[in-house]
């Protein structure tokens, strides 16, 4: 398998990848705003926080490094020894499981006396989902290796389609069982995707057999290129003249394991605070969870593919290896306008975020899921959060210019840096979640992007000293802008107090209105942007007529 080939199967699964986050964060979304009208707010803790957590744990501990391990330069690997590794994943995912399930339900707080038993059950299903998934390994890393990109696309499809018709199904007719439902839901997937994955390659190795009978009518069918001849070859062998593992093979998947075990506590780290703490009851847990990815979506879908295309950019645009006093000027003063462009309208995103969801996070909860979301703290948690999505936005930016430009011995010291920089966030979750509630975790969240984008502004202008053109001027908006901003934030404000919710169409006819000014007012003080609306507009026409 070449390079070339490699690149493009690359790109292929990031595009279908891409595409298959989008739906599933689309459906996630539907689903959960079906599960708020229908069940309690405890079983939505119990289900997308402490069971999800579950099972996230002891897959990623259990197999992820085998994964990353075996996934490493697959065109150099022996692959009876890479078969003998994954095996090992069995006995790793069943250790995992009986620990986990152990901590679970011994020494974790359980759910209210009506929910335990529901509760015992799920974990249990959870922990023989695992294990039995774990059966899997062997050929759907071979399949990741061979880039069988559209039958894995086939495969996440179906899992989803049973978990979204499962969930469906328990909502609407059995709420009662919701929980159960969920657990048996999840055994069925894990079944399901085993047999599938074992049934398609023992057709592929039939299909094999038969091109090799007739080697000479189709020389470059991709199918001979697989090193493999029968599901036999999937099993456990001992290697003649050779090591059962590999040495190599053993020692990478140490490594990844350590650094993953570190990576998922800092990835999950609020979640493992709350289950591990008790911090927060499941209710609490279950709304701060659908608030969360609520408040998420904007980042997700809006700031993180400016984030990734910025990177991109400046990566090719800038080298880190030379100081930038020593870099094409021409090349360094085009960078530091698209940075700065960049920084202007993010602020002024990030800006209209904050001035309009303080005002419309109560409205917006209630439409999407009624008095569970606006009961409690809710509504605090969606305003707080706006303010952590201004935050990413600047944040995103910064440290995609920050990680472009960067020497690799700066990169060094940062990695330092952000491992105590996360190891302060799980301190500062703990002990704000403690005195405050579940809204501590969200400003935890802020304080740590606040230090992280301070740390890229002193990066950036240490760069840009010796310019005359300030890139960071971008994140001062006009005054024009800044009053359009605040009166439209008095504005709105004022009436979500003596107006929402006895009127809310006018409340909404309120904020459409200093929408439409503050919008106005940005495009009077940014000409560039103007221009560029007006051309995709006359291209649009252009394309009409």
């Amino acid at each position: 398998m070449d390079s070339e080939k490699i690149l493009q199967g690359s790109i292929k699964s990031a595009s279908y990848n891409m595409i298959l986050q989008v739906a599933f964060r689309v459906i996630t979304f539907v689903l959960n705003g079906l599960v708020l009208h229908n069940v309690d707010k405890d079983v939505l803790g119990i289900l997308n926080v402490r069971l999800m957590l579950l099972i996230m744990t002891i897959l990623f501990v259990s197999r992820e490094a085998f994964r990353r391990a075996c996934m490493s330069k697959t065109r150099d690997h022996n692959w009876p020894q890479v078969i003998n590794l994954l095996w090992l994943t069995v006995p790793s995912v069943i250790i995992c499981s009986l620990t986990f399930c152990y901590i679970w339900l011994h020494l974790l707080e359980l759910p209210a006396d009506k929910y335990v038993a529901d509760y015992k059950f799920a974990v249990y299903m959870f922990g023989a989902s695992c294990t039995i998934e774990s059966f899997v390994e062997p050929v759907y890393i071979f399949s990741q290796a061979f880039q069988y990109v559209r039958w894995r696309i086939f495969v996440d499809c179906v899992m989803m389609f049973i978990r979204v018709g499962t969930l469906v199904v328990s909502v609407l007719y059995f709420p009662a069982y919701t929980i159960k439902t969920m657990a048996c839901g999840q055994f069925v997937v894990s079944t399901v995707l085993v047999v599938l994955y074992w049934i398609y390659f023992h057709q592929e190795f039939q299909k094999k057999a038969k091109v090799v009978k007739n080697k000479d009518l189709h020389p470059d069918d991709p199918l001979l290129a697989l090193p493999f001849d029968s599901l036999r070859d999937f099993l456990p062998r001992k290697i003649q003249d050779q090591t059962f593992i590999g040495g190599d093979l053993a020692f990478l998947t140490w490594g990844f394991f350590k650094q993953g075990i570190l990576k998922q506590v800092l990835t999950e780290g609020e979640r493992y605070v709350m289950t591990v703490f008790a911090v927060l009851s499941f209710a609490e847990q279950g709304v701060y969870d659908v608030v969360n990815n609520l408040g998420s979506m904007a980042a997700r879908f809006i700031f993180l593919p400016i984030e990734e295309s910025s990177y991109f950019y400046f990566a090719q645009m800038l080298n880190r290896q030379i100081p930038i006093e020593n870099q094409p000027r021409q090349e360094i003063d085009q960078v530091a306008r698209v940075l700065f462009k960049l920084l202007r309208a993010l602020i002024l995103l990030g800006g209209i975020v904050v001035v309009f969801g303080f005002s419309y996070s109560h409205l917006l909860l209630h439409l999407y899921g009624g008095a569970t979301l606006t009961e409690g703290s809710g509504p605090l948690l969606m305003r707080t959060h706006c303010l952590a999505v201004c935050l990413m936005a600047i944040n995103g930016v910064t440290e995609a210019y920050v990680f472009a430009a960067m020497s690799p011995q700066q990169l060094d010291k940062y990695n330092g840096l952000m491992v105590i920089l996360s190891c302060m966030f799980l301190f500062l979750s703990w002990m704000l979640s403690r005195s405050i509630g579940s809204v501590g975790f969200i400003l935890a969240n802020c304080v740590n992007m606040i230090l992280r984008v301070i740390h890229s502004l002193w990066f950036i202008k240490r760069q840009y000293q010796n310019f005359e053109f300030k890139p960071l001027g971008g994140l001062i908006p006009s005054v024009l802008e800044c009053a359009a901003m605040i009166l439209a934030f008095v504005v709105t404000a004022t009436s979500s107090w003596f107006i929402y919710p006895d009127s809310a169409i006018l409340h909404v006819a309120i904020g459409a209105i200093s929408g439409i000014v503050v919008v106005v007012a940005i495009l009077y003080d940014e000409p560039e942007l103007r221009r560029s609306i007006v051309v995709i507009v006359k291209k649009r026409m252009g394309k009409v007529d």
